[in-house]
């Protein structure tokens, strides 16, 4: 057989399905429930064009979630090769880091990580301060006081509402 040239994988530039697949896998590790959204919408064969889900926002990221310690949102729009971030995209990102939420935008999984260990996110949160004593012994404030239960939502959580009539065209 004769030998050929094969491209390393180093070199190799990753689509943007293989990064945001990556980029799950890293989150789900670090303690994230975090998902793909589908912003793609549907695509009508009769005329060859894509429409975007009537529900959908604009500009939502590919990839969205929460970090199950403190239920920090996370929105992470994954750009491969040349792709550039829309108006709506750059908006959305602004909005979630205007509310303390965690805006990534992923040009490669490598650089992903690196934005993310950075800006300590990948650290677990702390949830009780310690404090030394002059006996030099630690204890956490209100060490006295049970951890608290879980939060209950205010109103109903269960509706007993009628289900709406559905109509077949």
């Amino acid at each position: 057989m004769k030998p050929h040239s094969q491209i390393p994988l180093e070199l190799y530039d990753l689509r943007a399905d293989e990064i945001t697949a990556h980029i799950l896998g890293y989150l789900r590790a670090k303690g994230f429930v975090a998902w793909a959204q589908d912003n793609r919408g549907r695509y009508n064969p009769k005329t060859g064009r894509w429409y975007p889900y009537p529900n959908n926002r604009v500009g939502v990221p590919d990839i969205i979630g929460f970090r199950c310690a403190d239920a920090k949102f996370i929105g992470v729009e994954v750009k491969a090769v040349k792709d550039r971030l829309s108006y709506y995209q750059i908006e959305f990102l602004n909005e979630l880091k205007a509310c303390g939420g965690l805006p990534f935008v992923a040009y490669s999984y490598e650089g992903f990580v690196k934005s993310f260990e950075r800006r300590g996110s990948h650290l677990p949160m702390a949830t009780t301060a310690t404090t030394t004593d002059t006996a030099g012994s630690t204890a956490t404030p209100d060490a006295d006081r049970p951890a608290p239960g879980p939060t209950i939502l205010p109103g109903p959580t269960i509706t007993d509402d009628p289900q709406a009539p559905y109509h077949h065209a």
